[in-house]
């Protein structure tokens, strides 16, 4: 974006510059019509605001938190780690869904921050508009970003490459040379970090990688079992399968929005074991699966006795809730914090 002064906007705006100066600052001095009008001429003549946005004004004594919630699947684990610690911090949390579209919309998310002045800021999960936003870090609250990881701001996140890597030397551990994997998402960093393991692992073990293996978009009942069958019934058919989860899944992501209602977490898992159940009494080799479980609880069905590495999601929100309390109490801290949530192989 090409930078501009308060004077051309409100000059195409026909307002004063004092009247952009509130509008992007204290907008809840002006009217609806008032800032539709500048925020409609920013968006007009494509120029960056950040400079002139102060979204931090008076937040010092404001105990609102602002939780961005782009899971695919909402009110996880995560949700309940980090009310359960705001609550004890006698923190208000507030829940949005910002259905963004391009880089004009971030306008729309800086307004609402300036006129409700938070103290911090929650997001779960990647967002498209990440990069645009972080543009903004130092004239907005501060931010931490759960479930994935970004140098532009304070994580909390996994390590999807060595969750992989454990799970498929595991594997290799026990005889099995010929291991596919079932990624949920393909275009993510996690998945990215998730496939990356599982090829270290067989390459240390000096294991060919089978493109053929590599399934991609298998996030429903239906992907999973139709992928294990086809697999079973291809000229060389693995003998172990690794199906990744779909924590990382975004709402914005169209594809798999349109599966929301139908979905839950273990589902594509779900689809994958019925069909290896099906498929065991024809093959001559014992079939082995492993997944990414969420909480040490029991599920009361066959995912209790499947071999597992367990993402602590409870855990993550709660750690994301003390890291940004922590934050608001250092006040004008610039330095970025990497927290690091280890996950808990689970192996019979």
């Amino acid at each position: 974006m090409a930078k501009a002064t308060l004077s051309t906007i409100a000059k195409h705006a026909n307002v004063s510059i004092a009247t952009v100066s509130r509008v992007l600052k204290k907008p809840h001095l002006t009217s609806p019509l008032t800032q539709s009008k500048v925020y409609q001429t920013i968006q007009e003549l494509n120029i960056a605001t950040y400079d002139n946005v102060d979204a931090r004004s008076n937040t010092n004594e404001s105990k609102k938190i602002l939780i961005i919630d782009n899971q695919l699947i909402t009110h996880s684990l995560i949700n309940y780690g980090l009310e359960q610690v705001l609550k004890l911090a006698e923190y208000q949390f507030f829940y949005i869904r910002f259905p963004y579209s391009d880089n004009h919309d971030i306008h729309h998310l800086i307004s609402y921050l300036t006129q409700n002045l938070f103290a911090g800021i929650v997001v779960i999960n990647d967002a498209p508009y990440l990069k645009t936003l972080s543009q903004y870090a130092s004239n907005i609250p501060p931010i931490i970003l759960v479930n994935h990881f970004s140098l532009d701001f304070n994580c909390v996140y996994f390590d999807h490459l060595t969750i992989a890597h454990q799970i498929t030397k595991y594997f290799i551990d026990h005889s099995h040379n010929k291991i596919a994997i079932l990624l949920s998402h393909y275009d993510k960093l996690s998945s990215t970090h998730f496939l990356q393991g599982y090829q270290q692992a067989l390459h240390r073990a000096d294991i060919a990688i089978e493109t053929n293996y590599i399934i991609r978009d298998c996030f429903t009942y239906e992907h999973g079992r139709l992928a294990v069958k086809n697999l079973l019934n291809s000229n060389k058919p693995p003998t172990a399968f690794i199906c990744a989860d779909n924590s990382c899944l975004n709402y914005t992501d169209e594809k798999y929005f349109s599966e929301q209602h139908f979905h839950s977490r273990y589902h594509s898992v779900l689809g994958a074991l019925d069909q290896i159940n099906e498929s065991q009494q024809y093959s001559v080799s014992t079939l082995a699966l492993a997944y990414i479980s969420h909480s040490q609880q029991r599920q009361y069905n066959e995912l209790d006795r499947l071999n597992r590495i367990n993402k602590p999601l409870y855990k993550m929100g709660q750690q994301a809730a003390i890291l940004l309390c922590e934050i608001l109490k250092l006040s004008h801290t610039t330095t970025k914090r990497y927290q690091l949530i280890e996950a808990e192989p689970i192996f019979y």
